[in-house]
């Protein structure tokens, strides 16, 4: 039987030729995939049927731009279908999915609940009179010896309505089961998409030679030794090279079939950038030679500014390499302020590329990377997810996640292994013991142990006043004129109050903060790191993770001691020129508080008096020992409560409740505001440009990710103190260059601070 399809999916495209295609799609990447080969038959089944209800000449006239009242959507009656259709066993993730594959799922419940709202008999009598002949042809290989007939009537029962919304009441359901919704709900919406976009299946090409590495690395060392032949006497120089050298050792004798979560722990400075990326490729290369699987790299950071820093590093070794740097479709960056763009396409289909990762190499951070997997039911992210599958996951700086998470994010990251073949790479410096782990770096404690590039004076037994904090600093730096400074303070108070105090002693001071926009912040850095001048630098403690600066002397206020380690890393890095100096203070303010108690967890900060208490002087080969103590600690008295609870609405697949209670960063909305700084003539042209008519939305989109890059936040009830200005359409609030004091803060005379 031969038909001329007259159903539209879209106004361009029959409904049969869309729901194949995005069939067609999904299925080739799941394959890809080579897991959960049970599930093709039913992705197939929830492709066809997502758009079952655009079989209605509502939503054809819809499609013509005629006005048209309820019956023209489609999700509903679409999720019915498909929930008919479906084997017992995965009835409930098809009606949750293609219900809402135009919105967010809210909880399983709540879903099932609103469907006795809805009355289908007008769209099924427009189906049954218009359309059923060219239904049944489409569906022919679905339906088996049952009609539409059958299903028209099944669903205008409202008692089969009934039993659905019992039937979901009735049920537990597993992490796996959790997963698998997100996982099909992915395929679902990337399918959807790409079949109008792509019009095809995207996968990474093959991936790069690990070999990449060793000759990049090579030139990397010739010219740090142009620019510093000290290097060639400093025991680090050899440290690191050894420690590569093992890697690859034990990169060989991993069995990529039973093995899923790795780790790298190796000391601050030793290259942690170039290991991790060594192993990635040697991964994705061996999972591409044996198995013909398309694989993508996730690099993820804690912080913004240190993803801007390893994907130049990254663009670095392919440029090298291969002459040319690398296409988005190559290597992604993804954060908050990068501009949505990707190669060969403007605007939507721009966008849903770039946010859809479609790329051999991302590096993103925390936030984007876990929101991937605990933003569940979210449309906007939930498209991406399907991507963890087989891709290796680099998370760098895992220290730098909140400890009210440990557990959950231990749960997952084994389900994904265990499941989706993902595989895990924890970096750290600082042994935070989230997960069992293959160790490729074997002989870690001897390297730790080796070590002798600083020691820490401890004098934090006792609190520090801050006028008692400021006449030690004076005096050390008063004896110390050839030295550079690091003094990393823990609020911005406290900061601005050592900076003020500092300032005019001659000699040359720089500060950090977060009150410093982040495009200045990354130029303060690339400064100091450039320049041979010795500074004396003042900072909040985001100095600490992945930003690569070398000092002689280091002041720390009280922190738990992963923070403590990571602000040692930045003495004396290379190891040159004698032993850097740490030294730790607990500074109190007037209220006779602990300014460490206004930012850290006390139960982590109890833990550090424990393991440093009788510690004078701490040499660097005895810290290993002390992170062993500290995480063993930690470990044992970590409360999993926040994590369960959240686990708690697993059984119930409950969405939108379990992705409320995941925020990597706590918000502030209500204590702070965030305003713009006007610090330059290209923040300037972008405040004018989003203030232009006629712009399209990914226009403003991107406008308003690079005015990130001048985002700060300040309390809300100081507010009253700042000058600023108002854009009313955006309800966006900014300060000019005259009202942000020289040292990139915003003045006194402006805000009392």
């Amino acid at each position: 039987m031969c038909f001329s399809f007259n159903i539209k999916a879209h106004d361009h495209q029959s409904l049969y030729t869309h729901l194949r295609e995005v069939s067609r799609i999904a299925i080739e990447t799941h394959k890809n995939n080579r897991i959960k080969g049970e599930l093709t038959n039913i992705i197939d089944i929830i492709c066809m049927g997502h758009d079952f209800a655009k079989a209605t000449t509502y939503f054809q006239r819809h499609l013509k731009g005629e006005k048209e009242g309820l019956e023209k959507n489609h999700s509903q009656l679409s999720a019915f279908f498909t929930y008919w259709l479906l084997p017992e066993e995965y009835k409930h993730m098809g009606f949750l999915i293609v219900k809402k594959h135009h919105g967010d799922m809210k909880n399983s419940n709540d879903e099932v609940k609103y469907t006795k709202m809805w009355d289908f008999s007008k769209q099924i009598e427009d189906m049954t009179c218009n359309h059923k002949e060219e239904l049944e042809y489409i569906y022919k290989d679905y339906l088996g010896n049952r009609s539409m007939e059958d299903f028209f009537s099944w669903v205008e029962d409202i008692a089969n309505q009934r039993s659905v919304m019992k039937s979901f009441r009735k049920k537990k359901y597993s992490l796996s089961e959790f997963l698998e919704v997100q996982y099909v709900y992915g395929l679902l919406l990337t399918a959807d998409k790409s079949q109008l976009i792509l019009k095809d299946t995207f996968m990474p090409e093959e991936p790069y030679e690990s070999t990449y590495m060793e000759s990049y690395k090579d030139n990397l060392i010739e010219e740090s030794l142009i620019k510093n032949p000290k290097l060639k006497e400093s025991h680090i120089f050899e440290l690191r090279n050894s420690i590569y050298e093992d890697l690859v050792k034990e990169l060989e004798k991993i069995h990529m079939d039973r093995e899923n979560i790795f780790s790298i722990n190796v000391p601050t400075g030793s290259g942690k950038t170039i290991l991790s990326y060594k192993c990635a490729m040697y991964m994705a290369k061996k999972i591409y030679d044996e198995k013909n699987i398309h694989t993508n790299i996730i690099y993820s950071l804690p912080f913004t500014s240190v993803i801007d820093q390893n994907h130049q590093v990254l663009e670095e070794i392919i440029k090298h390499n291969e002459g040319k740097s690398p296409d988005n479709d190559q290597v992604l960056k993804y954060h908050s302020s990068t501009p949505i763009e990707y190669k060969y396409y403007e605007g939507f289909d721009a966008r849903f590329c770039f946010e859809n990762w479609q790329s051999k190499i991302i590096t993103t951070t925390f936030v984007q990377f876990f929101n991937t997997i605990f933003k569940t039911g979210k449309n906007s992210i939930s498209h991406r997810f399907h991507r963890l599958a087989n891709s290796i996951v680099i998370l760098d700086e895992v220290q730098a996640i909140g400890e009210k998470y440990y557990f959950l994010i231990k749960e997952f990251l084994e389900i994904l292994g265990r499941e989706y073949n993902t595989k895990i790479i924890l970096v750290t410096a600082t042994l935070p013991m989230l997960l069992d782990t293959k160790e490729l770096i074997k002989d870690k404690e001897k390297y730790f142990r080796a070590l002798d590039r600083i020691e820490i004076h401890n004098h934090s037994g006792e609190g520090t006043y801050m006028e008692d904090f400021k006449e030690i600093l004076l005096e050390d730096i008063e004896e110390n004129q050839d030295k550079s400074f690091l003094i990393v303070l823990n609020t911005v108070k406290s900061s601005k109050d050592i900076y003020n105090h500092l300032k005019d002693m001659g000699r040359k001071i720089i500060y950090l903060s977060t009150e410093i926009y982040p495009k200045k912040r990354l130029e303060i850095i690339d400064k100091i790191k450039k320049s041979k001048e010795k500074y004396i630098v003042v900072s909040t403690q985001l100095i600490e993770a992945g930003v690569d600066i070398d000092m002689d002397i280091v002041y720390r206020d009280f922190a738990p001691l992963d923070s403590i380690n990571q602000t040692a890393g930045r003495a004396n890095r290379n190891g040159v020129g004698g032993r850097g100096t740490v030294k730790l203070y607990k500074l109190v303010d007037e209220n006779e508080r602990k300014y460490c108690t206004y930012i850290y967890p006390r139960f982590l900060l109890n833990n550090t008096e424990k393991v440093l208490s009788g510690k004078d002087v701490i040499r660097e080969k005895h810290i290993y020992d002390m992170n062993e103590e500290y995480f063993k600690r930690v470990k044992s008295g970590i409360s999993n409560d926040y994590s369960k609870d959240m686990m708690k609405f697993i059984e119930k697949l409950k969405y939108e409740d379990f992705r409320n209670m995941f925020e990597l960063i706590d918000k502030d909305e209500f204590l702070k505001v965030d305003i713009i700084v006007n610090g330059d003539h290209i923040c300037q042209k972008l405040l004018e440009k989003i203030q232009e008519d006629n712009l399209d939305m990914l226009e403003v989109k991107n406008a308003f990710r690079l005015l990130n890059q001048y985002r700060i936040s300040v309390l809300r009830k100081e507010l009253h103190n700042i000058n600023t200005k108002s854009i009313h359409k955006y309800n966006l609030l900014y300060i000019n260059k005259e009202d942000y004091g020289k040292e990139g803060a915003i003045r006194k005379s402006t805000m009392q601070l």
